[in-house]
């Protein structure tokens, strides 16, 4: 059975509000990186390096997070993948809300029939 408008409503009042709730957030993954050299024979590590790297409006943008920013920066990171979810939900409940507003059935997917896996030419036979 479908959800009424107000159920609907309140759901998405319930995410709106958990959208407010996120105040910072940083688009992109931050990877960590460790380097290490042979000196002799003993092996020299330094690190970690954190890197935040993220595409927005068509650009590659690439920024180095000090290593005592990094779990503030993962927590950044995370906000923006919730933001999103929640963002993606919200939309789903206001296009369930105007479908019920509006009287319009469900979209259902179309179902076209099935072709053969012959491919034709393209010509016609003689007429």
């Amino acid at each position: 059975m479908p959800d009424t408008i107000e159920q609907l409503s309140a759901q998405r009042d319930a995410l709106l509000s958990e959208l407010k709730s996120i105040d910072r957030l940083r688009r992109g993954t931050l990877s960590q990186q460790v380097f290490s050299k042979k000196r002799g024979d003993h092996t020299v590590t330094h690190g970690p390096y954190f890197n935040l790297q993220a595409f927005h409006k068509g650009k590659k943008l690439n920024c180095h997070i000090p290593a005592d920013k990094a779990p503030e920066v993962r927590q950044h990171v995370a906000n923006f993948k919730r933001f999103q979810q929640l963002s993606d939900q919200c939309v789903t409940i206001t296009d369930q809300i105007t479908q019920i507003a509006e009287g319009l059935p469900d979209a259902k997917k179309n179902s076209s029939p099935r072709r053969s896996g012959r491919k034709s030419s393209g010509r016609r036979g003689p007429s």
